[in-house]
């Protein structure tokens, strides 16, 4: 699997939108890995892992071809990670989109979102929408298959993240959830993973409830080699970063490098 981690920031983005902030304004100032859009993933380019507001904008940056998509996974109904707004444009009149049909993964807060924003046009958007539930295989095609995993996030919904599989080969992409209950740990035991890209949002303040620090980072990867759950040749990536944890792109890879952590940033693509 090809993975493009698009956008690695929280909500607000890195620099967030009228932050003046220490981190933000010595984000615009050195630009490069400082500069975050909301998070999201390409898997190959038939699988999107949710569909924020940078969407467009990672189309345009990244080359990517979006009339190629057959699945959108979508991790929770938080704006951030889902801006159902702009599946309008796939209606006749704004796109040519042919007879290609896309399917929309998610719970059932997903799906009232997209009819909120779109009334109930699933077929004049040729999307179908399928509801996710946890650890229930959706086959998504060319061999490839994702696993919603419990998230520890917001218990006004059901929130997943994703294991993705193919070719035998396994990565989690765990943003947007704290530390994971006992039961997520025991069955994630059954889906030995080469790859995790975990959430980090608060950084340096370590947090366990809702989002993870780096702390817990380390604490997560230390917990799922002692499991079992990741190969002792598979990697650790932190992502999901918010501006409140105040270190910029190399206080993070100053603290995560010694212990075997990569740092995401937009743009960063790895082979699974």
């Amino acid at each position: 699997m090809e993975i493009l981690i698009c956008g690695t920031a929280a909500a607000e983005g890195w620099p967030a939108l009228f932050c003046i902030c220490e981190a933000c304004v010595r984000a615009r100032e050195l630009g490069g890995k400082n500069i975050r859009t909301r998070a999201a993933y390409m898997v190959d380019d038939r699988v999107r892992v949710d569909f924020g507001p940078d969407s467009y904008l990672h189309q345009l940056k990244y080359g990517l071809d979006y009339s190629r998509l057959e699945h959108l996974l979508i991790s929770h109904a938080h704006s951030d990670h889902w801006y159902p707004t702009d599946l309008h444009f796939r209606r006749k009149g704004y796109s040519d989109v042919g007879d290609r049909s896309l399917t929309l993964w998610g719970n059932a807060k997903v799906e009232r979102r997209f009819e909120e924003a779109n009334g109930d046009h699933f077929d004049s958007y040729r999307v179908v929408f399928r509801a996710v539930r946890p650890w229930q295989s959706m086959d998504l095609g060319d061999g490839v298959v994702a696993i919603p995993v419990q998230a520890a996030h917001d218990t006004s919904e059901e929130c997943v993240n994703y294991v993705l599989e193919k070719d035998g080969r396994r990565l989690l992409i765990g943003h947007d959830t704290g530390w994971y209950d006992e039961l997520t740990w025991r069955l994630l035991e059954d889906y030995p993973l080469d790859a995790v890209v975990m959430d980090c949002t608060y950084g340096p303040n370590d947090h366990s409830r809702g989002h993870l620090g780096c702390a817990s980072v380390v604490r997560a990867r230390d917990e799922m080699v002692r499991r079992g759950i990741l190969r002792a040749d598979g990697i650790m990536v932190a992502g999901h970063f918010s501006h409140n944890g105040g270190w910029l792109h190399e206080d993070l890879e100053r603290y995560f490098e010694p212990l075997g952590i990569l740092v995401a940033y937009d743009g960063m693509r790895f082979t699974v």
